[in-house]
């Protein structure tokens, strides 16, 4: 469904058009209110309030295009996401999106600079929608990453099938799979593949990635791994049905820590009319053998399911809702919200965790217009 608010949002934008170049400026802004229950506290477990955007990061931006000729065309989009006070995520202008690139009808496109890893398509075949509840609950946004100083690969369409490739480079002088050293924070070297078949709504995707950390290794199945995807979709009258499978593994990871995941999840969308749609998922993640440390979540088995809603105000405004509950395994910390992986510090979570081996229920609903 987010493919087709997408859609819409392409075709609201305002456009700012010369002879052969047109320039769009969109955005979209939302919020909601969301109740937590089980949130690990220093006292205990309590409750919380919170407002937010939980349906999606508020983003402006801008996407330009130029025809140069003979089917060949230029591109560049620029996007940034704030918060619901106004500030700047992480601070910086764009950090969502800051790339230039080529585009050949017949051979595909080109591109360079900041932007969404492939492992974003992951979005296209959750029942959620990839909300703040949603397939990315249990990875610490894992399977959504946006990495600076990327060349990718975009092919056309080759009779359903179509591929991606993706090299992120860490801008290191002493090694090609680390970090810069300036900047410690930074990824080491990424790359990834994808390959699409689409037939009419029925879609299979296979992705493969890997993100280094700023001393070139794989050390923290959330972080810095190695992602293995396949979702499929498809739809049956008003039910649009939607099942992915993901395999993490990290192998650098510290001996005693685990070093591999299993995801699975699968749901559906109901289209009640055009205007009222449910949604509902269920997800499971096994951790392999290890132990839990403040950075590193160890061995254990959790559950999460998950019912919305969206209608439709206009074609660029809707109301939504969601409920989800989490089942953990006895030292499982995982919430409805996506947290750093571990216990956090002094074995107190990172914000809205449960304690471990407790569930935790959370809901919240809202409103999200596009422009």
């Amino acid at each position: 469904m987010k493919s087709r608010i997408a859609f819409a949002v392409a075709c609201f934008v305002t456009t700012l058009a010369h002879a052969q170049s047109n320039v769009l400026l969109w955005g979209r802004l939302g919020g909601d209110v969301q109740y937590t229950s089980g949130v690990q506290t220093p006292h205990g477990l309590a409750s919380r309030w919170s407002e937010g955007s939980d349906w999606g990061v508020n983003i402006i931006g801008l996407k330009g295009t130029e025809d140069l000729g003979n089917g060949n065309h230029a591109l560049f989009w620029l996007e940034s996401a704030f918060t619901p006070t106004g500030s700047l995520v992480a601070g910086l202008i764009f950090q969502r999106a800051a790339w230039v690139g080529l585009k050949n009808d017949t051979y595909g496109t080109i591109r360079f600079g900041q932007g969404p890893m492939l492992n974003n398509y992951v979005w296209e075949y959750d029942p959620l929608l990839e909300e703040n509840f949603g397939a990315q609950s249990f990875v610490a946004y894992r399977n959504g990453s946006r990495l600076s100083n990327g060349i990718r690969y975009l092919s056309p369409d080759l009779n359903g099938f179509s591929f991606d490739a993706e090299l992120n480079l860490g801008n290191s002088p002493t090694s090609f799979n680390a970090g810069d050293p300036a900047n410690a924070g930074k990824a080491g070297r990424a790359d990834g593949v994808s390959g699409a078949y689409t037939r009419g709504d029925f879609q299979v995707r296979v992705v493969w990635d890997e993100i280094r950390n700023a001393q070139g290794i794989e050390n923290n199945l959330f972080s810095y791994s190695r992602e293995l995807f396949v979702g499929v979709r498809d739809r049956f009258g008003p039910f649009r049905v939607q099942a992915a499978y993901t395999h993490y593994s990290a192998p650098d990871t510290p001996a005693g820590l685990s070093d591999r995941a299993d995801l699975w999840w699968a749901g559906l969308t109901y289209d009640v009319n055009p205007f009222f749609h449910l949604q509902g998922a269920a997800y499971t993640m096994k951790v392999g053998p290890g132990k839990w440390t403040a950075d590193h979540d160890g061995e254990s088995r959790v559950t999460m399911v998950g019912v919305g809603c969206m209608y439709d105000l206009s074609k660029r405004t809707f109301l939504y809702s969601m409920a989800a509950h989490v089942f953990n395994s006895a030292n499982a910390n995982f919430g409805v919200n996506p947290q750093s992986p571990g216990l956090g510090p002094m074995n107190a979570g990172w914000g809205t965790n449960p304690a471990p081996g407790h569930g935790q229920t959370g809901v919240y609903a809202g409103i999200e217009t596009m422009f």
